[in-house]
């Protein structure tokens, strides 16, 4: 049985698509992943074909190439992931008569957005899903919100939703227990670190996190570490970096990290099911999120976290202040989120993923 995957970013697919690639080539699968920019462990190729201002022109070209491979490779099952990049391989799969063609919704983004946009992003929504033979999306929200494009759109959750599970072995303070992380970047034990995860662009909250530090938390006992923006990214909104905020970047050491760190902040304006919640949950650190779809099905506010109603800066501000005064309570909080994302395991997630791919394979698994 064949099965090939599509994926716009390398980067992302070594945290979202490998480990299914993974499972499927242990299982007896031969599966193979294309990527459009950076490669991953498990992809063996790169064609260009995200919707991006960059690829723009050669966006037909790269239409053939996906023809190419499909044609060459004769899958039998196509899955692909992103929404904003899944029209071409889907469109190719249905032309060229791909007998199961999944459409693997990792969260619905017109939500964050107005206008025109989100009207073109609705509508890429509904014609994946109409090119596809089976939709998948990572949580029970996204079901809700995909049923809003069209009621004719039935999407299945696996097991209790992600894209992948989560791999607690990895996500784990116990790892780091012995970590310098804090002291290798300057980070006294009294000082409260507040971790912001995920790309520098304003329907992530990044924006509005600056602007709740720079405002509220000036004394040098408070930390903020930005895992994803860089300096430059900072200097976009600020004049200058302020001293008690750590830019690092991208970063490959994430549960690390996580575990050294006090609260995640999440002020994003749409998540599918926020791994950035699950991961910190994971490691131990109190997640204070908006309370938005994809967030609220993994934290209950005041019992596994805090969520923010309307975003509200000063609400974050009186949560952060509270966490900090109040840190040994904490540790009632940071065992219901530990519990809460047992469910989210990726060992047990495989498994019902493999389950899924046997239905449309016709093969049945191995007890």
């Amino acid at each position: 049985m064949k099965i090939l995957h599509f994926h716009p970013d390398g980067r992302m697919a070594a945290k979202f698509v490998d480990p299914l690639v993974d499972a499927e080539r242990k299982f007896g699968f031969t599966a193979r992943l294309i990527t459009s920019i950076r490669s991953s462990k498990t992809s063996d190729q790169a064609i260009p074909y995200d919707l991006s201002l960059r690829n723009l022109l050669l966006l037909p070209v790269s239409f053939f190439r996906i023809c190419g491979v499909i044609l060459k490779y004769r899958p039998d099952i196509l899955i692909s992931h992103n929404t904003k990049s899944s029209i071409l391989p889907l469109f190719a799969g249905w032309l060229l008569r791909v007998k199961s063609r999944v459409y693997y919704n990792h969260g619905v983004p017109y939500i964050g957005y107005q206008g025109v946009l989100r009207v073109i992003l609705r509508l890429f929504e509904r014609v994946n899903c109409f090119l596809a033979t089976d939709v998948v999306t990572i949580s029970g929200d996204m079901v809700s919100l995909l049923k809003n494009v069209s009621s004719s759109i039935s999407p299945k959750v696996i097991n209790n939703g992600s894209a992948c599970g989560l791999d607690l072995s990895v996500y784990s303070p116990l790892i780091y227990k012995n970590s310098s992380w804090r002291a290798d970047n300057n980070i006294k034990d009294a000082d409260l670190v507040v971790v912001f995860v995920g790309r520098p662009e304003r329907r992530k909250g990044f924006e509005l996190a600056l602007r709740i530090w720079v405002e509220n938390f000036k004394s040098p006992h408070f930390k903020l570490v930005l895992c994803g923006p860089d300096v430059s990214d900072v200097l976009k909104y600020l004049p200058k970096v302020p001293s008690n905020i750590l830019c690092k970047g991208f970063v490959d050491n994430i549960p690390e990290v996580l575990s050294a760190s006090d609260v995640l902040i999440l002020p994003s304006l749409h998540e599918g099911l926020s791994y950035a919640c699950m991961e910190a949950q994971a490691c131990g650190a109190v997640v204070v999120a908006n309370k938005i779809d994809g967030v609220r099905s993994i934290v209950q506010d005041g019992v596994s976290g805090y969520l923010v109603e309307n975003n509200l800066a000063a609400a974050y501000v009186k949560i952060i202040n509270n966490i900090n005064d109040n840190r040994k309570s904490m540790s009632v909080v940071k065992n219901n989120a530990y519990i809460s994302v047992q469910k989210y395991a990726r060992e047990s997630f495989i498994s019902f993923y493999l389950d899924y791919i046997s239905t449309l394979s016709g093969k049945r698994r191995r007890s």
